[in-house]
């Protein structure tokens, strides 16, 4: 197995296996703790909302992971989708609402597949 301790970004770009997937699950819920107490001793109620993000994001990688998809590989750059359940839009929308004034939020339906170009 890869050490994903030092998972370069060309790397990254590689599918994972479900045993990496494990692992790095574990290092994105750590890394949310760490930046839950960093953002609660900073004071600025914003900034650790973004904390919740992270652990529902993880949750939603979770999820993903125990279907057998590599959730890492769920991004606008692959063009395969995180799954997301409607509760899940809905609490990441209040989070974002509470960060960026309501400026900023999810739809429950995905944007449409760019068709490409024969």
């Amino acid at each position: 197995m890869r050490s994903v301790n030092n998972i370069k970004e060309e790397e990254m770009k590689e599918v994972m296996n479900a045993a990496e997937r494990v692992v790095i699950l574990e290092r994105m819920r750590q890394a949310s703790a760490t930046f839950y107490r960093m953002a609660v001793r900073i004071g600025n109620h914003p900034f650790i909302e973004f904390t919740g993000l992270m652990n529902e994001y993880t949750k939603a990688c979770e999820r993903a992971h125990a279907e057998g998809i590599d959730f890492t590989q769920c991004n606008v750059h692959s063009g395969k989708e995180l799954p997301l359940k409607g509760y899940e839009v809905a609490y990441i929308n209040e989070k974002l609402g509470c960060i960026f004034t309501g400026r900023v939020l999810l739809s429950n339906t995905p944007p449409a597949k760019k068709k490409e170009r024969a």
